[in-house]
């Protein structure tokens, strides 16, 4: 098993992922920022399970999730804090990082994108792993690029007992894995490996969406703290629809840049409109204004 393959300058995490599918950049973040965000993802990770509405598990990422508070006696292995851009303004500054948008530019060729989905993840001992998976076989097309990207932003250290995210390096020149069948026999067919990601705090891992990749099993006693997010092509549906989740409060705070990412933008007339749900309502396209029409019949009062 050889070594993850890390960049300190986005020249060299392109070739990587050209590559392999997949990099980690170093020092992504200053140590102060690593704080600052693993600081307000624990205590909103912490309140959540004390109001009863965490997104909990015991076991592997999906299996037995349930929301609420941790079961009495126990300690979950997973919680995921969804939904970021709602819950604190250092998740939204994190999206301007001008790296991410190098990257973008590569993958999409140019293409418009926006954020598809920001969450927060905190893996613990008995953690399982993952099926594996490449993230692009949702998408019932086989294509010659990828339409999405997953950014892991470590804020711990990542090690492969602590179950860091392993990626199969060249994967993304393979069909996508079969769901059903032995991921070992699977890399195993194709004379590949699992690269577990060694990387530490500041760190991101990128992998484009059709690498093959899964969360390792945890059997330390450290926590590893993460933020994924995902990017995708303008036209394809995200994981979570921004412009329908964002919190009004939040939304009379977001800049123009902030709500070009959160996907506000109409792309060349032809996908993302937002029409008005009343009159007067404030939330609307970044670029485009549409009026309020009801349904209208004749004789009717205007």
């Amino acid at each position: 098993m050889g070594k993850p393959h890390f960049a300190s300058a986005v020249s060299e995490g392109i070739q990587n992922l050209d590559q392999y599918g997949y990099t980690v950049h170093e020092n992504f973040l200053p140590t102060a920022e690593v704080q600052t965000l693993r600081s307000r993802l624990v205590e909103q990770a912490e309140q959540e399970c004390e109001a009863g509405v965490a997104t909990l598990a015991n076991g592997g990422h999906a299996a037995g999730k349930y929301v609420g508070r941790p079961k009495s006696g126990t300690v979950p292995t997973f919680q995921s804090v969804d939904f970021l851009p709602n819950k604190g303004r250092p998740f939204l500054d994190l999206l301007h990082k001008p790296v991410i948008h190098e990257y973008a530019a590569h993958l999409f060729r140019g293409e418009p994108y926006n954020l598809a989905s920001e969450a927060g993840v905190i893996l613990r001992r008995g953690g399982t792993a993952q099926v594996l998976h490449a993230d692009q076989q949702a998408i019932p097309l086989v294509l010659d690029r990828p339409v999405m990207f997953v950014m892991m932003v470590c804020l711990s250290d990542f090690t492969p007992d602590m179950g860091a995210t392993e990626v199969v390096p060249g994967s993304h020149r393979f069909p996508a894995p079969d769901l059903q069948r032995s991921p070992e026999e699977q890399v195993a067919e194709r004379d590949a490996e699992f690269m577990p990601i060694t990387a530490p705090a500041g760190s991101v891992a990128l992998w484009e969406s059709r690498t093959w990749h899964r969360q390792g099993t945890s059997t330390s006693d450290q926590d590893r703290i993460s933020i994924g997010c995902a990017w995708a092509l303008h036209f394809i549906k995200p994981q979570t629809f921004f412009p329908a989740v964002v919190h009004d409060d939040v939304y009379d705070t977001l800049s123009d840049e902030d709500k070009r990412v959160l996907g506000f933008e109409v792309v060349r007339e032809y996908a993302g409109a937002i029409g008005p749900r009343y009159r007067g309502d404030r939330r609307a396209n970044l670029n485009v204004s549409y009026p309020y029409i009801p349904e209208l019949k004749p004789g009717a009062r205007a």
